[in-house]
């Protein structure tokens, strides 16, 4: 496979059919995110405080500049435990609810440029520009398909990543921490096949588990360049990814600069600036990171279908006697 000519193809199509910006953004609604149990210790000693009734402890942990945030927690303290059940369901079902919703973005998002890549390279570069109405038209007849199999794979890899926690704990331990390259190469083969029946399914319109096999057979017969492929835009977007934080992270510089100027007592001038910095570099970092997601998935749609194009059985050769039998 011409690595290159992929490459390089991808990049033509994303700069060329700009619309594909716009479902790079969306595709990024649907990226995985990670949350930690920080403050949980804070959490329970105010618990505590609260469950107890004695203030003494809690007062002195606040400053005495801050008595509307102790009369706060005070106030808190008198709320039933009903009402917190109640906040507590009603924010699980607010998670809920807009977790589905960011897949269904990142679903229409990934799907646009699966789909609005392979027309433009089907049609060739003198083509005109795709437009949003022929992307959406081409794409709705997979897009519930793979919004499906994204929220099977979400809700399997979250119960078989709680069955797994204490396992990896035991590697970890017991092999001081060098078991844990094993998951390298699971991580990476799960990611591919993820990718690549995604693309099955917008691609060849297959069903979620006959994808899954055609991806398979894919990947099993191609496993060396789809590995370089892998290296190549990994490596690529990590570096991209990192200059495009790189601003969102300098836009703090004034803060830090303010704070220390004025021992932290005042923050006002750095607050400004840093505001206005957030304001113009964020929404940038949003569209350029768009743009990556819209090349990263255009490159694999590319991939894909080199990959398949190449994998062409070769014609039986028969003998002579097996061609007359084979006639009658």
């Amino acid at each position: 496979m011409n690595f290159g000519e992929v490459l390089s193809k991808a990049w033509k199509v994303v700069w060329k059919h700009k619309i594909l910006w716009l479902f790079g953004i969306l595709a990024g609604c649907g990226a995985a995110g990670s949350g930690g149990n920080g403050g949980g210790r804070g959490s329970s000693t105010i618990s505590s405080q609260f469950q107890s009734g004695n203030w003494d402890g809690f007062d002195s942990m606040m400053s005495p500049a801050h008595p509307r945030l102790t009369e706060f927690f005070r106030t808190l303290s008198d709320i039933p435990a009903g009402a917190w059940v109640a906040i507590g369901v009603g924010i699980f079902l607010a998670v809920i609810v807009f977790s589905v919703l960011f897949l269904m973005l990142g679903t229409l998002g990934i799907t646009g440029v699966v789909k609005g890549a392979s027309m433009a390279d089907e049609a060739g570069e003198d083509e005109k520009r795709l437009s949003l109405k022929a992307v959406f038209a081409g794409l709705k007849p997979s897009y519930w398909k793979v919004f499906l199999f994204n929220l099977g794979y979400q809700i399997a890899g979250f119960i078989v990543g709680l069955m797994l926690v204490l396992p990896i704990i035991l590697l970890a331990v017991f092999t001081c921490g060098f078991g844990l390259l094993l998951l390298i190469p699971v991580s990476w083969f799960i990611s591919q096949m993820v990718i690549f029946t995604t693309v099955t399914m917008v691609e060849e319109e297959l069903s979620i588990f006959k994808a899954i096999s055609r991806a398979w057979q894919v990947l099993k017969k191609n496993v060396g360049n789809v590995i370089l492929m892998s290296l190549i835009l990994g490596l690529g977007q990590m570096i991209v990814g990192l200059l495009l934080a790189l601003p969102v992270f300098v836009s703090f510089v004034p803060l830090l600069i303010n704070g220390i100027a004025t021992s932290f007592e005042t923050l006002t001038t750095g607050l400004v600036i840093t505001g206005i910095l957030l304001l113009i570099t964020i929404p940038v970092t949003i569209l350029l990171s768009g743009v990556l997601k819209a090349y990263v998935w255009g490159a694999w749609t590319l991939t894909y279908r080199r990959l398949v194009a190449g994998d062409v059985t070769e014609p039986e050769v028969l003998s002579p006697q097996e061609t007359e039998e084979k006639a009658d």
